[in-house]
């Protein structure tokens, strides 16, 4: 093993996405940069709240993902699609699904292996001590109990219990890391970063969709979602400023189905384009003249440091964002609101602010970008492997 980098190792990622969403988030990101060096099973995430009714071509998705089984992104990166009983909130159902996923991730892992667990969702905490791992590490990217329709007070309980058996944590916000770390004291502050070099080009045309779309445009990317997004507060603006059109990019309703957008398709200067693969969200972010983070101020966004603000940040853009705790430290960086009245001034004022505010945007988004984090990283994880003993699991 390096003393540099990590390499050569089998890493276990489950995720709390699907690796085939167009929305890329952590775990895509990191899964994809740590398969440059190791081998990475990725499994796709479980969910965590039994689907809704009209969520029928969400549960046939997911079948055909199951039916498709193991799948071979490159010679080091294999996604499993895992089959199990979508109830959550049962303990017994869960130690079903456990032992359903613990046996579909054996089937995929080379005789002999003693993988490192890199675990996104609390409901996981299962697997932990089932492969010989070496290391166990929780990733927490969100409130997980925070979020709708999750079975929450089982949730703080699976939290509670992979905090005392992670041998580390990353958290990915201050107010998450306040919350975490007097329950495991080897837990980091990681904030969210992003594909800043993706971003920060400049030789990028116009997409098609938006060549008829009348300026100045306010943006947003990522998943409309009424738990986290605060949808009448766009709306609100949108109608005290005709002469802005409101572009939205992103899947619809994704961990929220009672998203209700209704009031949204009312309006004549709001679009909503629907989802755009990754590699294509950086057209758009350069061609808007303000990018939005309108968020919802709960539990759930309250630890939540949008991966989004950076990606703005990089391409230079004037940020218009809810004042989330999340964002403090970064205040001088963006227009920070908590109502339609400072939402609309801030729209003014991204029109007419000095060229300078762009250039410390772009230079303070090159510290937030996922190769200096992967180096941070793996530093920690590989001091991490160096204290555990050689021949035992956890």
């Amino acid at each position: 093993m390096s003393n540099s980098s990590l390499q050569n190792e089998t890493i276990i990622l489950f995720a709390n996405a699907e690796w085939d969403w167009e929305t890329r988030i952590n775990c895509h990101h990191l899964a994809a940069r740590l398969a440059q060096k190791n081998r990475v099973l990725f499994l796709d995430t479980i969910g965590g709240r039994t689907p809704a009714p009209r969520e029928w071509k969400k549960i046939l998705r997911r079948l055909r993902r199951i039916a498709g089984g193991v799948r071979q992104i490159s010679e080091s990166l294999t996604v499993v699609a895992p089959f199990v009983i979508p109830i959550y909130g049962n303990e017994l159902i869960r130690h079903i699904n456990t032992a359903l996923v613990a046996a579909q991730i054996r089937r995929a892992l080379p005789r002999g292996t003693r993988p490192i667990l890199w675990i996104f969702l609390p409901a996981l905490v299962g697997m932990v001590g089932r492969f010989q791992e070496k290391l166990v590490i929780y990733h927490c990217v969100d409130e997980h109990a925070a979020n709708p329709n999750v079975p929450a007070n089982q949730v703080r309980a699976w939290e509670k219990q992979l905090l005392a058996r992670a041998d580390l944590v990353f958290t990915t916000s201050n107010t998450l890391y306040e919350a975490k770390r007097a329950a495991n004291p080897n837990t980091f502050y990681l904030p969210n970063v992003a594909g800043t070099e993706l971003f920060a080009r400049v030789d990028l045309p116009m997409p098609d969709d938006l060549q008829s779309i009348p300026r100045p445009i306010a943006g947003y990317i990522g998943n409309i979602s009424a738990y986290k997004m605060d949808l009448d507060l766009l709306a609100a603006v949108a109608r005290r400023k005709p002469d802005w059109s409101f572009v939205l990019i992103g899947p619809i309703g994704r961990g929220d189905p009672a998203t209700e957008i209704s009031n949204l398709q009312s309006l004549p200067n709001l679009y909503l384009l629907g989802a755009r693969a990754y590699a294509e969200l950086p057209r758009y972010v350069h061609a808007f003249d303000a990018c939005l983070i309108p968020n919802q101020l709960n539990e759930s966004t309250r630890g939540s440091l949008p991966m989004k603000f950076f990606e703005y940040l990089a391409a230079g853009k004037p940020v218009i964002a809810t004042d989330l705790p999340t964002l403090a430290e970064f205040r001088d960086y963006y227009y920070p609101i908590h109502d339609a009245a400072e939402f609309s001034a801030a729209l003014d004022a991204a029109r007419s602010e000095r060229a300078e505010r762009a250039a410390a945007r772009i230079a303070l988004a090159q510290k937030y970008s996922w190769s200096a984090r992967m180096i941070e990283i793996e530093k920690i994880v590989l001091a991490a492997l160096a204290r555990k003993p050689k021949h035992l699991g956890v």
